[in-house]
């Protein structure tokens, strides 16, 4: 199978291995969604005015008031492990 370079390439930058028959459905997707973009660039936004959502939100965050925490030691005392003082955690990335 000829897949395009630019699948070929994605898959390496992603990490994942897909099969023939998913580069194939791949392929059509990701020119299904710039043909759709070609579409809605076309599109007149002349006098629109932009926008950060479709819904209007409304700010729902409470006040922001200076409360007192809980104490570090009572804390401390539900992590599984602690160490002088700070959360001791298993090392999630390589060096």
């Amino acid at each position: 199978m000829q897949e395009a370079p630019d699948i070929e390439h994605l898959t390496k930058l992603a990490h994942i291995d897909l099969s023939d028959e998913e580069k194939v459905s791949l392929t059509k997707d990701l020119g299904a969604i710039i043909e759709y973009m070609r579409i809605l660039s076309g599109i007149d936004t002349e006098g629109v005015e932009p926008m950060e959502h479709v819904l209007g939100l409304c700010n729902v965050m409470r006040a922001d008031v200076p409360e007192t925490s809980s104490a570090r030691d009572e804390l401390l005392a539900c992590a599984p492990n602690a160490d002088d003082g700070y959360y001791d955690v298993p090392i999630a990335v390589e060096q």
